[in-house]
């Protein structure tokens, strides 16, 4: 294994890529659930990640199992877009409020995903330039 797969294959980078498309998922819901505020009969929709990365906690820091977990990754990939919303069973009708404030929550998330993922880029490139500028 190169320096460039650990950094650029890792389990942390395919994360960071699950999470970044979770919260475009979650955006779509919440946007869903606002243009259809006033709609009679209308459940709102939300998305499962939060409940999918809480089976991988704990596993991302154990090296020795970075193999399975990839995998795992890769089956919650396919599972959020085979169908990345679900009517929100906790929820019975649209609450405006609440929707704005998950919306202003999830696009926080996902600066703070993207900043990690650049941090991850910034260290491909310093392994591709062998550090030099």
């Amino acid at each position: 294994m190169s320096p460039l797969d650990s950094v650029g294959d890792s389990v942390t980078s395919k994360l960071v890529s699950l999470a970044l498309d979770a919260a475009v998922a979650r955006q779509a819901a919440l946007a869903a659930n606002i243009a259809n505020v006033d709609t009679e009969g209308f459940r709102p929709l939300g998305v499962r990640f939060d409940q999918l990365v809480e089976e991988l906690r704990g596993r991302v820091t154990d090296r020795s199992k970075d193999e399975s977990t990839a995998r795992q990754v890769q089956s919650m990939h396919d599972t959020l877009e085979s169908s990345p919303m679900i009517e929100d069973p906790t929820v019975s009708k649209v609450e405006l409020d609440m929707q704005m404030a998950a919306i202003t929550k999830n696009l926080v998330l996902y600066q703070s995903l993207l900043a990690a993922q650049g941090k991850l880029s910034s260290m491909l490139q310093m392994v591709i330039t062998e550090g030099k500028q």
